[in-house]
């Protein structure tokens, strides 16, 4: 997989087709900066031979498959058990205050084994309004079937809770929302520390969307848990969303830089594959393989198709892409930014 640095004009006529709903002010509730110092060289093909890729070079990526003109960012490190963390999180933090928007925010990428005293005294210094988990900190050998405790350790809860602070959350275990681990780990720390306000990734990692249908019952009474809808590729998965919890807990986010790569998810079965040119041709240079559309621009129209499908109005897509986040962040955004608590208006 790689970057797309050049849209072809197939991406161009499918991006022009989002005008009309995409509004003109959004704000990314998923978005990872990256720079190529802060991990071993190959960590991350799909950037190889890019240098830092922060706030300004995140906007200018959606502006060119979206026609957004101000992007808001809630933005976080990229995970990697090789990475260096400390250096992620100082930069991270410092990009954002350098060249967010004045409402952009950063999450702090947090391992189980940090010391719980310098995670807190980073949340209450206000640099950063939550943090950013991963199941590759857990200390077994198969991450992927971590339970959400041994990354996200009630500690970290406990913090969010007394600072009204965010945790974004990627799901693993098979069946994701399905997994009844899953169901009694994010019931019981939800209803424990309410303050603590909860992001699932991936419409709670839906790639396959059937999990979406089934499992999403299970945070529906949660006020405190909401959905972002980060590189999901199939309409079914947000429909389910939509359907269960609602657009206001429904945010729209990029999962930059991923979101520039071309490919998409589908659901087989149980399970869920990624589809890219490279593994399906392996004549990827060839015109035709620019047929496959980016991850980003896939998320997007089927993410339409579904808004269209349950009957939303636009102010149910105003919350979607900017009035959510907005509300959720308010505790660590100035006043006069936070919409109305009111429904938007049709």
């Amino acid at each position: 997989m790689r970057y797309v640095r050049q849209l072809a004009p197939q991406d161009q006529a499918l991006a022009a087709s989002l005008v009309g709903f995409v509004p003109g002010e959004i704000y990314d509730i998923h978005t990872h900066p990256h720079h190529p110092d802060h991990f071993a060289p190959g960590t991350w093909k799909m950037l190889e031979g890019m240098g830092p890729q922060g706030c300004e070079e995140h906007r200018l990526a959606l502006q060119r498959i979206m026609p957004a003109k101000i992007i808001h960012g809630l933005y976080f490190g990229l995970p990697h058990q090789s990475a260096d963390r400390p250096a992620i999180n100082t930069w991270v933090e410092s990009e954002v205050r350098q060249h967010g928007t004045r409402l952009s925010r950063a999450l702090l990428l947090a391992s189980p084994a940090d010391d719980p005293a310098q995670v807190a005294a980073a949340l209450r210094s206000g640099k950063f309004c939550g943090l950013k988990v991963y199941h590759v900190y857990s200390r077994r050998t198969d991450t992927m079937n971590a339970t959400i405790e041994e990354f996200a350790p009630d500690w970290m809860w406990e913090l969010l809770h007394e600072v009204r602070g965010v945790m974004l959350l990627h799901l693993v275990r098979d069946g994701a929302m399905e997994d009844a681990s899953n169901q009694r780990s994010l019931r019981r720390l939800c209803r424990a520390y309410p303050n603590a306000q909860l992001i699932l990734a991936h419409i709670a990692r839906s790639f396959n969307y059937r999990n979406a249908r089934h499992g999403l019952r299970w945070v529906a009474d949660l006020d405190n848990a909401v959905v972002d809808t980060s590189a999901i590729c199939e309409s079914e998965a947000f429909r389910a969303a939509l359907k269960i919890l609602g657009p206001r807990r429904v945010l729209w986010g990029s999962d930059f830089a991923v979101s520039e790569i071309r490919g998409r998810c589908v659901a087989t079965g149980d399970s869920f594959f990624w589809l890219h040119p490279e593994v399906l041709r392996p004549d990827y240079a060839a015109p035709t393989a620019t047929r496959m559309t980016l991850v980003g621009l896939e998320s997007l129209l089927c993410l339409r198709e579904a808004c269209e499908d349950s009957g939303l109005t636009a102010g149910d897509i105003e919350d979607i892409f900017r009035h959510n986040a907005l509300r959720l962040l308010a505790p660590h955004l100035p006043k006069v930014a936070a919409p109305s608590p009111q429904s938007s208006a049709p």
